[in-house]
């Protein structure tokens, strides 16, 4: 059902109150962007709700309802359509769409299912779990295009919002000497952890809660969170950043590009790169 934004919770009400199995919401409209994967509050003006249904309930009279009761104070019609979905095993079918990624000319995120395309190059073998980083959003790939094309020997690299420990991955195979790959999410240690004994790096890396973080200073702190978490932490981001190391951070819209700047203050000049309407922002301490 596409409806105004106000209406959207009042719907997934009644939808919920019917039993519905799950309720979604979506962006409907041409200009706003919410990465779902991102914690926070979409601006959406426009969006399309969906309820999941078992196939034996009867949903013509539950689509009267919403219609009579939101239609009727809206003094418009409500657009509508249903769509029956093949049982299938979801899980395999996410595992299928999920294939070897290059990135650079040397570096390849390969899911811990699939066998590696090129063996001999710079391979991440990896199984995100629960957690973000496949490699596939804009943001990750700015990040690991930028990694596969440094040398970064002997480098000690924090990996602030880490999630599955892509990156941190990534850092090792630049040839940094050790990583703390550190997120607020259990969910993403677990998995961070996971990948890098998976790659067989579980020496070099070390993953945990942001609580058990010292006051160690890093040759290179990434952040791939969001621009507004990346200004809040702007403080610690730049406690753990030796004299001379380098700053990358990512998450942010070209638009929050900025506020970002000036929240880093005149010292950092930034190097921006583009994809689409996200940047990676690089300067030297």
């Amino acid at each position: 059902m596409l409806v105004d934004a106000g209406d959207v919770e009042p719907l997934s009400t009644m939808l919920e109150m019917f039993l519905a199995q799950a309720v979604t919401s979506t962006n409907a409209g041409v200009d706003e962007f919410y990465e779902v994967a991102f914690p926070g509050t979409p601006d959406w003006q426009k969006v399309a709700v969906t309820g999941l249904f078992d196939s034996a309930v009867e949903l013509d009279p539950i689509i009267d309802f919403i219609h009579a009761e939101l239609g009727s104070e809206n003094g418009v019609e409500i657009p509508t359509s249903v769509e029956q979905l093949i049982d299938q095993d979801w899980q395999r079918v996410w595992l299928k769409s999920f294939r070897p990624i290059k990135v650079g000319h040397n570096l390849w995120v390969c899911p811990s299912w699939c066998d590696p395309i090129e063996p001999k190059q710079r391979n991440i073998i990896l199984d995100p779990g629960l957690a973000f980083g496949t490699g596939t959003h804009a943001t990750t790939h700015l990040c690991l295009q930028w990694l596969s094309e440094q040398k970064l020997d002997n480098q000690h690299v924090l990996d602030y919002g880490s999630g599955s420990g892509i990156l941190a991955i990534a850092a090792l195979l630049a040839g940094a000497e050790h990583v703390d790959a550190v997120d607020i999410d259990p969910l993403a240690v677990a998995a961070s952890k996971e990948n890098s004994q998976r790659n067989k790096m579980s020496d070099k890396m070390n993953s945990f809660l942001p609580q058990k973080l010292t006051d160690k200073r890093y040759d290179l702190v990434i952040a791939n969170i969001l621009a507004e978490v990346i200004i809040e932490l702007r403080d610690t981001l730049l406690l753990h950043l030796k004299s001379g190391g380098v700053l990358l951070l990512t998450g942010i819209l070209d638009s929050q590009t900025e506020r970002v700047c000036n929240a880093f203050g005149d010292q950092y000049t930034f190097v921006k790169h583009n994809s689409n309407q996200w940047c990676l922002l690089v300067a030297q301490g």
